[in-house]
């Protein structure tokens, strides 16, 4: 036995140093391993680089699986960027009469009155910006409008919920009039949340924002304005001494104005009035209301009475004209210029043309031209130039005895259905 002894770690037996088996104790003192199979040298470092790109690509799949089914969340102000099966589509927030957006709109508003205004929603075509609306409209499970504004508004602004429109090209693929007074105050959080059927979910949001305006009254028991020379001097006067935004309002004493007047500047309002003898505030010439700034011009109750000639009055201004009777004129009440004011509740008889619209703007306000008489006129309603698309609607109007109760050269949509002809 050469090279010593060594006992067996199971039974202690004396061994030599050699020794695998245990006589004794028949226990194995070397256990064997499995021989490995022989692994080429140069896979190895391939296995170790492209391991990783293996696991890079299976992540990579299930995220882009994981965003395909998955739906998304858009949430912007004033407009963005949609696609949908392929196609890029705009989507616009606004109060205008297009489809620009308006992240911020504001009315400036009169302790007084009452105010509508209608939030819209234009889609259109990324490329070639055609509208959109109908063919998007098929996408979309469901839209609403949320208006957010101060708890401690004090007159709270109300709301209807969107309708599709007829004609998304003009008023926008949903609508959804507001409601306030003068008294609201503050800023208003518009909200659209439109629900796709893919599952996406888009906020558009934009605002309006109310500032209220000084009101200054003019009345004849302070101010001189029993005839045309002092009523034009008084306006010239007020458009000099009184700056934009405050609103002016001059209540006309029940007398026939000899002669005409002229408003330039700024915004005049004139409100006639009637006295015990059922006399009415009359101009006997021409007027013209032509101004480029400031709120809405505001004609109301007052006749407008010529000899057969001439224009009874001349708006060239963002207006409404409200009760008054326009007779004996070539025109009688004529929009022109770049701007639109619609008459409501007037009379037009006698004249060679009642109502004629030639505007050459892109502004678009009122199309209910609701209320109207039209009586022995050559043409009652001449639309030669109408901005925008928007539908004119004669409801509750009557047409008796005119040579033409409508002629429309522009060819502007126009609904008649609920007005009457004698």
């Amino acid at each position: 036995m050469t090279g010593g002894t060594r006992p067996c770690p199971v039974c202690g037996a004396p061994l030599p140093q050699e020794a695998s088996f245990c006589p004794y104790c028949m226990e194995t003192l070397r256990h064997r391993r499995e021989a490995e199979p022989p692994v080429r040298r140069w896979l190895k470092p391939v296995r170790q680089a492209v391991l990783p790109l293996v696991l890079a690509a299976l992540a990579a799949a299930a995220f882009l699986l994981y965003d395909v089914v998955t739906p998304d969340t858009y949430d912007a102000w004033g407009e963005l960027t949609y696609r949908l099966n392929g196609n890029d589509y705009h989507l616009a927030a606004t109060f205008r009469n297009d489809s620009a957006p308006e992240p911020v709109y504001t009315i400036q508003t009169i302790e007084d009155w009452d105010y509508d205004r209608a939030a819209k929603l234009f889609v259109t075509h990324v490329d070639t910006g055609a509208d959109a609306g109908q063919v998007f409209r098929q996408q979309v499970e469901t839209i609403q409008v949320q208006v957010v504004q101060p708890q401690n508004n004090p007159s709270p602004i109300t709301w209807q919920q969107p309708t599709y429109q007829g004609d998304p090209a003009a008023e926008g693929m949903a609508l959804s009039p507001l409601y306030f007074d003068g008294q609201s105050r503050g800023e208003a959080e518009v909200r659209w949340d439109i629900r796709m059927k893919n599952g996406d979910t888009i906020l558009l949001r934009h605002k309006m924002v109310i500032e209220p305006v000084d009101v200054v009254d003019y009345t004849p028991e302070e101010y001189d304005m029993d005839t045309i020379e002092d009523l034009q001097a008084l306006v010239d006067q007020i458009q000099a001494e009184v700056p934009l935004p405050t609103v002016v309002r001059i209540n006309l004493p029940p007398v026939h104005y000899e002669g005409g007047l002229t408003i330039t500047g700024r915004p005049i309002n004139l409100y006639g009035t009637v006295d015990d003898k059922k006399m009415r505030t009359a101009f006997l010439g021409p007027v013209t209301v032509d101004v480029d700034r400031g709120p809405q011009c505001f004609i109301q109750n007052i006749d407008f009475r010529g000899s057969g000639s001439g224009t009874g009055l001349t708006v060239e201004a963002d207006g409404r004209v409200q009760d008054c009777l326009f007779t004996g004129w070539d025109t009688g009440l004529l929009v022109g210029g770049d701007d639109w004011a619609d008459p409501t509740g007037c009379w037009f008889e006698d004249n060679g043309v009642g109502f004629r619209f030639d505007s050459v703007g892109d502004y678009v306000n009122g199309t209910m031209l609701e209320g109207n008489t039209f009586r022995n006129n050559g043409t009652a309603v001449e639309l030669l130039r109408v901005p925008g698309a928007k539908t004119f609607y004669f409801n509750g109007c009557a047409f008796s005895g005119n040579g033409l109760n409508l002629s429309n050269p522009a060819d502007h949509p126009t609904d008649l259905t609920r007005a009457t002809f004698d």
